[in-house]
């Protein structure tokens, strides 16, 4: 099973380590995946969909406070 996210897709980029000397060696980027609990599934989710998960509670929080 590749590691990607189970919402958006983003996985892997690749890339090239570059040397004091110039010398290019290839390299992988993994995407930032952490195991959460969506719907009640146990799901791997990057870090962005983590966050806009979670937005509409952390927006009234913060209208919350920003009321008293």
């Amino acid at each position: 099973m590749p590691r990607s996210c189970a919402l958006c897709g983003k996985s892997a980029t690749f890339g090239s380590n570059v040397s004091h000397s110039k010398v290019h060696t290839k390299r992988r980027f993994d995407a930032n995946l952490h195991p959460a609990v969506i719907k009640g599934v146990k799901l791997l989710v990057c870090t962005r969909c983590r966050r806009t998960q979670t937005k509409d509670a952390r927006m009234a929080k913060k209208a919350a406070r920003a009321a008293r």
